[in-house]
């Protein structure tokens, strides 16, 4: 198997796009929209875990899906999962009207 992209795209990650993005979408179908997707996402931040660097990366407007990338041991970065475009929770200092 051959990674096409910027990263190696795990399943996993194709099953949580289908999941939050695209439900119904067959996996082949999935894997080339979330390629196309993640060609295309900026670099937001990094952390490091257990000495493994873990980066998100979040799609242009208007996906603005959200990517995990770790760059473990390997020759290319990996594309581990996929969050919803945004996670639901109001900042504290918003009020609500």
């Amino acid at each position: 198997m051959t990674a096409v992209g910027r990263w190696f795209i795990t399943p996993h990650a194709v099953h949580r796009y289908i999941e939050n993005i695209r439900p119904g979408l067959d996996y082949d179908h999935a894997l080339g929209e979330l390629i196309r997707h993640s060609d295309t996402a900026h670099f937001v931040r990094a952390t490091v875990v257990d000495g493994i660097c873990i980066e998100r990366w979040r799609a242009p407007k208007p996906t603005q899906i959200r990517f995990i990338v770790s760059h473990g041991p390997g020759a290319k970065p990996q594309l581990v999962t996929v969050l919803p475009s945004h996670d639901r929770r109001r900042s504290p200092c918003r009020r609500r009207v």
